[in-house]
């Protein structure tokens, strides 16, 4: 379990190697924020669910079976399985159109420039 306050495309990542896996998320499961599309400014809600930090939500890893018995929600927080963890050490993201391709963090990082 890791926290997502630095963006989830920068903290999956981090729990993948910590446990020497890797991950394949559906973009199309992702839970994004509704936005305003109005006038020229369009804002990208898949890159704000990908990339925005502070959002204050956990993520954790369950194996396949206990997945199959955990609740839609808890306390009325919404739970959402996003994907699942692979034995490839890389971290990749299928996009809604179906291509898959590697998920990079852009995310926040202290230490890049």
């Amino acid at each position: 379990m890791i926290d997502l306050s630095d963006g989830l495309s920068s903290d999956l990542p981090r729990l993948c190697a910590a446990s020497d896996v890797g991950a394949r998320i559906e973009a199309a499961e992702i839970p994004s924020p509704k936005l305003p599309q109005t006038g020229s400014k369009r804002f990208d809600a898949l890159g704000l669910a990908l990339n925005g930090g502070d959002d204050y939500e956990l993520l954790f890893t369950v194996n396949a079976n206990t997945a199959r018995r955990i609740p839609r929600s808890f306390q009325g927080i919404a739970l959402t399985e996003i994907g699942e963890i692979t034995r490839e050490r890389r971290v990749v993201i299928v996009q809604h159109d179906g291509t898959t391709k590697p998920l990079l963090p852009r995310g926040w990082d202290p230490f890049r420039k």
